[in-house]
């Protein structure tokens, strides 16, 4: 009777577990006030300022808070800018997604919207909601919207306008 308790007792490597420590989700660093400049082969690539980031360095992510991203295109010229209450920037993916009041001014117009992805491998710019564009004085209002940094060439769904247009203008 007292063998039995011996055979199926607990062995040693039951006895020892390895418990991972809590995900609490809070970042690796906070800072307020902050300008981050973004660099790639050629240069500048972007200048982030917010009024507060979150960074995650494990997961390459960082959350930035009332952002004003000024972006630079070398090869076409100029610049872009995009304002918005907050965004995400996935260095892993190479994805900036912004949220809440963003407008994005390039060089042929601006957006306005509430959420917009931006692509930088393929300088890609998405909106999926609703959007509003402005091009030289017209306003064009339409939903899942798709262009580049300078806002041209623009494809947009269920699309009305507001303003003049010449039936070649319409023809971008």
């Amino acid at each position: 009777m007292l063998a039995l308790p011996l055979l199926f007792g607990c062995g040693e490597s039951d006895l020892v577990l390895r418990t991972e420590s809590l995900k609490r989700g809070l970042p690796d660093e906070t800072s307020t006030n902050v300008t981050i400049t973004e660099f790639d082969r050629e240069g500048v690539a972007y200048i982030l300022k917010a009024a507060r980031i979150d960074r995650y360095y494990e997961r390459r992510i960082l959350n930035a808070y009332q952002v004003d991203i000024t972006a630079f295109d070398r090869q076409k010229g100029g610049a872009s800018s995009l304002k918005a209450d907050s965004t995400i920037v996935d260095d892993a993916r190479n994805v900036i997604y912004a949220h809440g009041n963003v407008k994005l001014v390039g060089k042929e117009g601006s957006i306005s919207t509430s959420r917009l992805i931006w692509d930088r491998n393929m300088d890609e710019v998405m909106a999926p909601g609703q959007v509003t564009l402005v091009k030289d004085g017209n306003v064009l209002r339409g939903t899942n919207l798709r262009t580049n940094l300078s806002i041209y060439p623009t494809e947009m769904d269920n699309i009305s306008a507001e303003g003049f247009f010449e039936e070649d203008y319409l023809d971008w």
